[in-house]
């Protein structure tokens, strides 16, 4: 059974706060390059990249499975409820802080578990990052989705690089655009195991944990389908990635890089035309010349360029048309929110023109 794991559009929130959506569909990993933007607030026509304003990403957790929909068969004898939930999750961030880069660590990532929390739903204004199975709010997952994550970011402007977060507590932001706040919620009606061998229609925890914490760290979704951040997954257990893919790898060390991330990898740059003109939203992809594997891909900007980043090796690029909606492919604008945003205005309202067959963008 094959599901969406959905990934959200903007939302103005308050003065300073931008919330995104971006709901378990596959994810796109953060495909990566410059171009390809995370849940970021973006001025036109370049993506500003958003992310973590430093180390640890703290994350709480919210047991509570009122479905009763979270297996855990391979729970250890005496386990709690929230141990029992917490290990694949915890797994999933050790996954994403250990991400390799042909064969070297790139990445100062350092996410840390901070205890249980009883938020049921997300809130974009505390600040704290929850992750939680209890939002029964039906309007929060429409067909096909198997989780969200709402992600709420802050841009610093006229001086002013603090935020205040309800409670009282005040955070910094030395970047162009900082992550203030971002909660997962799974499905309720989903059923979900913490078993390495999800039972059908069942589908992996760690795995869409995993999926869903790319979005909380900043990434969006990839368009090569073996990636942890493509934008669908299945219910058959060859379908459930728990392992990072050259992509995701990329993307996650982009984010935040070792000081040898520059000149550990390179990049391949471009521009798509059609016709003489260039070409915005086309699906650019570096195949490995050698072994023909699809490594990184990204969305060429509005003038028809591109710059993707790659491990060092011999590549093709592939440059390849989205579906104009779903009903005709796989793959559409839509299932990468933060790209389509990274090319309209701040608040994501407006999409540029462009010479594309591109009839949408995701609300």
């Amino acid at each position: 059974m094959r599901q969406r794991r959905r990934a959200g559009g903007k939302r103005g929130v308050a003065a300073v706060l931008v919330a995104a959506a971006a709901m378990f569909s596959a994810v796109l990993t953060f495909g990566f390059n410059p171009f390809q933007d995370n849940l970021g607030t973006i001025t036109s026509p370049l993506p500003v990249v958003a992310r973590w304003n430093s180390m640890p990403v703290a994350w709480l957790l919210n047991p509570d499975t009122p479905s009763g929909n979270v297996a855990t068969p391979n729970c250890v004898l005496g386990g709690t409820p929230e141990s029992c939930i917490q290990q694949p999750l915890s797994d999933g961030f050790t996954t994403w802080m250990g991400a390799q880069v042909a064969g070297q660590s790139l990445t100062v990532l350092n996410a840390q578990y901070g205890g249980t929390s009883t938020l049921t739903s997300p809130d974009y204004q505390d600040c704290q990052n929850v992750v939680g199975f209890s939002d029964t709010n039906s309007s929060d997952f429409s067909t096909g989705t198997i989780a969200f994550t709402q992600v709420a970011t802050f841009t610093p402007s006229g001086g002013v690089s603090t935020y205040s977060c309800s409670g009282g507590n005040t955070r910094t932001c030395n970047l162009q655009d900082c992550i203030a706040d971002a909660d997962i919620e799974f499905n309720p009606s989903v059923n979900f195991t913490t078993s390495p061998s999800p039972p059908s229609g069942t589908f992996s925890l760690q795995s869409v944990a995993t999926h869903e914490e790319g979005h909380l760290l900043g990434l969006d979704h990839s368009g090569i389908g073996h990636t942890v951040m493509f934008p669908f997954g299945d219910s058959t257990a060859a379908h459930q990635q728990t392992t990072l893919a050259a992509d995701d790898a990329i993307g996650i060390s982009y984010l935040y890089p070792t000081s040898n991330f520059s000149t550990s990898t390179g990049t391949i740059s471009g521009t798509v035309n059609l016709s003489g003109t260039g070409v915005f939203g086309a699906h650019v992809v570096a195949v490995n010349a050698n072994t023909g594997n699809a490594v990184t891909d990204g969305i060429s900007a509005s003038d028809g360029t591109y710059r993707l980043v790659v491990p060092p090796g011999n590549y093709r690029v592939l440059a390849l048309p989205f579906s104009p909606n779903a009903d005709s492919g796989v793959l559409t604008m839509d299932n990468f929110s933060g790209w389509l945003c990274g090319y309209a205005d701040s608040q994501c309202t407006t999409v540029l023109d462009n010479p594309t067959s591109y009839t949408g963008r995701y609300h």
